[in-house]
């Protein structure tokens, strides 16, 4: 844990660094840009990590900071300031604009490989699902996405993140409570332009043994918020459309299996949820738009990206159980 994050919300101060080094890279490097340069450089102090890896217009920003920058960093009022970079000379001034605008390359090698992540993400979970539904006749589809409170969200840096994230990964190894009946996980890690981190979670049960998708869907959401987050957690129940504190009450509005569709490609479709079966084709179709939303490639989704991460960790995992 950072010994800032009372203070200082991370996701959100990494997309403030994302959109500064963009402008940058695009319209140079001014004098008035100076001080909001400085404000970044001395909020990024707080939460770097030598235990961090840094993408795309954060990767480029951090290797500014360490090779351009470094030499302004001083020590005032007991933190490190980057204040006399303010007062460099016009010389530099336009040479660390150029080097914002030759160090693209470094950004757009980072973003062609998360696109190929992602399509190689989307082969690995369809080859996945079809292995399994070629081996089970029936199987029962759960959806559900895992958060964090609002004003929790500054507690949360990416260390914690990651914990949280092994220690859910390490219940659905074990086929944990919720878990038990398991087939296939899979799971994406993301972080909310405006919010936090967060992870879309998609699980394959055995239809023969479980049943129940809304009520495993809210289990495996209660089991994020109470346990392994300990209160900080929050989560979307998929199955019903509804939020952690909405979601306690029975309810008879199922999207799973129900009349409630959508439209897609000039055709009306269910929403791939709860039991599906090996001889519904169209079942199998609408199985593929839910995982296939794990491995987006629209702009949106592309925004969603994560900034940062521990060493080791990744972004998507999946697994298939005997």
């Amino acid at each position: 844990m950072n010994i800032h994050q009372h203070t200082l919300h991370e996701p959100r101060l990494l997309i403030e660094i994302e959109s500064f080094t963009k402008r940058i890279i695009n319209d140079g490097l001014k004098r008035e840009d100076l001080p909001e340069l400085v404000k970044l450089l001395n909020a990024f102090e707080k939460i770097y990590s030598c235990n961090h890896v840094y993408a795309d217009y954060v990767g480029l920003f951090e290797f500014l900071a360490s090779y351009e920058f470094y030499d302004f960093k001083q020590m005032q009022d007991g933190q490190y300031t980057y204040a006399s970079l303010l007062e460099i000379s016009d010389w530099l001034l336009d040479a660390y604009s150029c080097s914002f605008q030759i160090n693209k390359k470094k950004v757009l090698s980072d973003l062609r490989q998360y696109r190929f992540g992602v399509s190689t993400r989307f082969k690995r979970l369809k080859q996945l699902s079809e292995r399994l539904f070629h081996r089970y006749s029936r199987n029962l589809i759960v959806r559900v996405d895992l958060k964090y409170h609002v004003d929790k969200q500054h507690l949360v840096d990416i260390e914690m993140f990651n914990r949280h994230v092994q220690a859910l990964r390490n219940r659905m190894a074990n086929r944990h409570t919720c878990f038990k009946n398991l087939k296939l996980n899979a799971w994406c890690l993301e972080q909310a332009p405006l919010g936090s981190y967060h992870v879309h979670l998609f699980l394959i049960y055995d239809g023969s043994t479980s049943t129940y998708d809304c009520k495993l869907a809210r289990w495996v959401g209660r089991v994020w918020m109470d346990e392994i987050t300990e209160g900080q957690g929050y989560y979307w129940n998929c199955h019903t459309c509804k939020h952690a504190d909405e979601d306690l009450e029975d309810s008879d509005t199922m999207v799973a299996n129900t009349e409630n569709s959508q439209q897609k490609e000039g055709y009306t479709y269910l929403n791939g949820l709860g039991m599906i079966k090996r001889e519904d084709p169209r079942g199998l179709a609408r199985l593929k738009a839910v995982y296939s939303y794990l491995a987006r490639m629209t702009v949106e989704k592309i925004e969603q990206r994560l900034r940062v991460r521990v060493k080791g960790m990744r972004a998507f995992g999946c697994s298939l159980y005997r």
